[in-house]
Order: C-alpha cells, then sequence, then structure tokens
C-alpha cells in the first residue's frame, strides 16, 4: 500500500473512538529541565500517571506482535537511549528491516515522525510498526481482541479510559509513555545552567568548533541538537532507501532523511539512517570528507579541514551530550 495512503488509514484508525476530553481527568504535570522550551502537549491525549504505566506496559508487551515475539522495546532497549546496537531494526522471525532503530527521547518536541517524517503524531506513528509486515505484522483490530481476551491489561484500560483496549487505547497509551521519556542532563546541559566546570577545556574547544569551523549547528541546533529538516549528508552517491521521496514523490528529496538527535551518542551506535558508519570518529571523518557528491547533497555538507587535534576536540564535546542518567534509571 502507498505510505501515504496508510498513515492516512492509521489517522481514521487512531481518532476513530470516544475524544478523551470527554472522561475524567488525573492530569500529570510533565518535569522537563529548566532550559529546555514546553513540551506542548495535545489536548486530546493529556498526560497522566496511570496513562504512562500503560502506555509502559504496552510499549514492553510482545502480544502487540503476530506471533508473541517483538514488543516496540526489542528496538528500543532503554540501556541505548531507547534504540539498540544493530545496524538494521531485526523484526519478527529475524526479517531486517532497512533502517537503523531510531533512540526515543524528547519525542514530544519533534514536528513528525520516522526518518522520512510519514508519521505528522506520536499517536499515529506508534501503530505503523505493530501492522508493519517485517516488524510485528499484527493487524491493530487483532492485536486488541488479544489483549482483551486475556485481560490482564483490561482493568487499567478502563480506568483510564473507561472502555476496553482499542486502537485508540493503544495509540494514545504509547504515545503518552514515549513523551514522558526526556533526557536533558548532560554534562552539557549542566554547563548550559551555569555549571563552568561542567566541561573540559578540550570539550569547549570542541563546542567552539561545533558552532563554527565544523558548522554542525547549520542542521544539528536547538535543545534537541536537530532542526528536525529533512537533508541529505552525502552518505552515498546511489540511495537504495530513497528517504523522503517514499513520502512526496519528488526526486529533489531523495536521500534525504529527518537530521538526528546528537544527544546520547556513546548509547546510539551504529549511526545513520542504515546504521552504517560504526563509531563517532568515522561520522566525523565522513562530515569531515565532504561526503559523496550527490546531487540532492546539502550545500552544509563541506570539506572542513579539521586537524587531528580538533576531530579529537569535536568529538569531546559530543560525548558531552551524554545523559547517563536517562540510560539508567
Amino acid at each position: 500500500m502507498n505510505k501515504v495512503i496508510y498513515i492516512l488509514c492509521l489517522w481514521g484508525v487512531a481518532t476513530s473512538c470516544r475524544k478523551e476530553s470527554d472522561l475524567p481527568s488525573y492530569e500529570y504535570e510533565l518535569v522537563v529541565p529548566p532550559h529546555f522550551p514546553e513540551m506542548i502537549i495535545p489536548s486530546d491525549n493529556p498526560i497522566t500517571h496511570d496513562k504512562i504505566k500503560l502506555g509502559k506496559l504496552l510499549f514492553e508487551d510482545v502480544r502487540l506482535s503476530r506471533n508473541n515475539t517483538v514488543s516496540c522495546a526489542s528496538c528500543h532497549q532503554q540501556a541505548n537511549a531507547f534504540g539498540d546496537e544493530t545496524a538494521l531494526s531485526v523484526g519478527l522471525d529475524g526479517s531486517l528491516s532497512n533502517r537503523n532503530s531510531s533512540p526515543l527521547f524528547n519525542l514530544g518536541y519533534h514536528p513528525y515522525y520516522f526518518k522520512d517524517g510519514g508519521a505528522p503524531s506520536l499517536e499515529i506513528q506508534v501503530i505503523a510498526p505493530i501492522e508493519n509486515e517485517i516488524e510485528m505484522d499484527l493487524n491493530i483490530v487483532d492485536a486488541c481482541k488479544k489483549l482483551n481476551n486475556e485481560g490482564d491489561l483490561t482493568s487499567l484500560s478502563y480506568k483510564v479510559f473507561e472502555t476496553e483496549i482499542t486502537p485508540f487505547v493503544i495509540s494514545r497509551s504509547i504515545a503518552t509513555y514515549l513523551r514522558s521519556l526526556v533526557s536533558g542532563n548532560s554534562r552539557y546541559d549542566q554547563y548550559q545552567l551555569g555549571d563552568e566546570n561542567a566541561l573540559t577545556e578540550q570539550e569547549q574547544l570542541g563546542l567552539s568548533l561545533y558552532a563554527g569551523k565544523a558548522n554542525c549547528i547549520s542542521c544539528h541546533s536547538g535543545t534537541n541538537f536537530t532542526n528536525y529538516s529533512f537533508e541529505n549528508n552525502g552518505l552515498y552517491d546511489i540511495y537504495s532507501d530513497e528517504g523522503r521521496t517514499i513520502i512526496t514523490g519528488n526526486s529533489l528529496d531523495e536521500g534525504k532523511f529527518k537530521v538526528a538527535s546528537l544527544r546520547n551518542l556513546s548509547f546510539t551506535a551504529p549511526y545513520m539512517f542504515d546504521g552504517s558508519i560504526a563509531t563517532i570518529d568515522e561520522v566525523i571523518e565522513h562530515y569531515n570528507s565532504g561526503g559523496s557528491s550527490h546531487s540532492n547533497k546539502s550545500e552544509s555538507i563541506l570539506p572542513l579541514l579539521l586537524t587531528q587535534n580538533e576531530k579529537d576536540a569535536l568529538k569531546a564535546f559530543l560525548l558531552s551530550l551524554n545523559d547517563v542518567t536517562f540510560v539508567e534509571k
């Protein structure tokens, strides 16, 4: 099925139920770091403690897959900042997808989801992997029947939504759990909050290079170190995965993927949309070289001419973006 049409179908499934604004509200105030912007929570999906609990249970439940072997957590593990260590995510029966699993943090700030931007909201995004034939391969309606027949989560669903588990319940609950995954306690964050000793001299040099000579900030800007744009970063001369073109049908979008956050890089290797680069050093070398000659390559991707000392400093700064508390709590 054409992916755009597929997403529109999911939108219908995710919204064709009772509005939660009609239900009793036990709202939960999401705490974000003081230097972060306010996270806008959808008015039709307020955060509550019990909804987070239900979302986490569903996120970790293998019954959302056809043969009860794969959960969302299979490819999104906390120790890896809710990503994983494989180049390509592994789905049902060992099937490989064509993309690396994205880490999951600060998702409430994203304007769209998936590496090609194919989902306009978290509520839609969480349904797609369940029905994807490679990932979990289970019709969302059948998933609900399975969970309701076994009944262990149904009482919590009634408590939160006053109904048994439905596609609406699954999409709203998991989306809420994902919004609660906030990462903003790195040493760089502490530096931003006034601790001048949080970064070493080498890391501060790396920060200067990041914003200056290396020009990483042209795409990796803001609190989450991404401007959420779609860019071709010169990874290949020929792309087997067309990227954003799959959604838009525009050849000028070939090889363009959503700019990734640079937070928690120590926990999210390998890198790039297809996990084709194993280490941070190799990533820096890729950008230092100027990348491929693909016609859609971003104008910001140019040879950087960084010295070895500068590359070491840039790497040191990037590692200061690790939030150890996020992967351990």
